[in-house]
């Protein structure tokens, strides 16, 4: 599968002191993502802002993640422009009056310089003086933003990578909570084969039914990962009203999840290549 987002311009206007939606962002790049050069929807964009100081003007990373159909993932990284809008200053240097062109006149030998040509002269490079001075200022201002451009750039960097590490510890710990409980349901159904106590096992499956819906609305943002919640809870109903069958329901569940496994497992390992690359940039 190829996954590619693909957008129009590499940067986008931020408005200062205010905030871009999800929409707007995808509005100004006329962001597309397509899937086998087939376009595909969008709602699975995730667009990570974190980096953007919107009360200073600046240009900031924005990171873009996708997700295909078969859970693979594309990013891309744009720009952010940070600005003022209405209080744009002209910067076109103010037009200088044109010297006025001297008097020719022929002068004698032993004529002195007038006071007047001394002046001039002196003013000129006054003015020399003070446009050197300027151009060194411009290009200290320059050489300090592009300075703080990069380490703004670097912990935008830093702090993605992070936060990727972050929703990968949280896919971790929903996967093992939804293996905890395909045990806590082999065990009840272990318990029933003993003791064939049909109120003890509806209890227990309840209970498992009650934790599958909380995993389920933690893991929100993660529709394989909900699928796979969305499975072990019909497996749970099932269960509940064939109880004899509980073994082979169980046994088709776990070949389902295995599977889920190893596409999880080749999607965190690119998830993890594609960021690293992008801190390598």
């Amino acid at each position: 599968m190829t996954l590619q987002i693909n957008t129009r311009v590499d940067s986008i206007t931020w408005p200062l002191n205010q905030n871009l939606t999800n929409q707007e962002i995808i509005s100004q790049l006329e962001l597309t993502v397509t899937e086998n050069g087939h376009l595909i929807s969008n709602d699975n964009l995730s667009i990570n802002k974190k980096a953007v100081n919107r009360s200073e003007a600046g240009v900031y990373p924005v990171i873009i993640t996708a997700i295909g159909t078969n859970n693979e993932y594309a990013t891309k990284k744009i720009q952010a422009w940070v600005t003022d809008k209405n209080n744009v200053v002209d910067s076109s240097p103010t037009p200088q009056p044109a010297p006025a062109k001297p008097a020719q006149y022929t002068s004698s030998p032993n004529k002195p310089t007038s006071p007047k040509k001394k002046s001039k002269k002196k003013i000129v490079y006054i003015v020399l003086g003070v446009l050197v001075l300027l151009i060194a200022i411009i290009f200290g201002i320059s050489a300090c933003q592009a300075h703080n451009d990069t380490v703004q750039n670097e912990q935008a960097q830093s702090n993605a990578l992070n936060n990727t590490n972050s929703k990968l510890d949280n896919l971790s710990e929903q996967n093992k909570q939804l293996m905890q409980q395909n045990k806590e349901l082999q065990s009840a159904i272990n318990t029933y084969k003993q003791d064939q106590n049909k109120e003890e096992l509806q209890n227990q499956l309840n209970q498992i039914k009650t934790e599958n819906e909380q995993l389920k609305n933690n893991a929100a943002n993660n529709q394989a990962l909900q699928n796979q919640i969305d499975q072990l809870g019909s497996t749970i109903d099932q269960i509940k009203q064939n109880p004899n069958q509980a073994d082979s329901l169980l046994d088709q569940m776990k070949n389902n999840q295995n599977e889920f496994m190893q596409n999880l497992n080749a999607t965190f390992q690119k998830l993890v290549s594609d960021f690293q690359q992008l801190i390598g940039q």
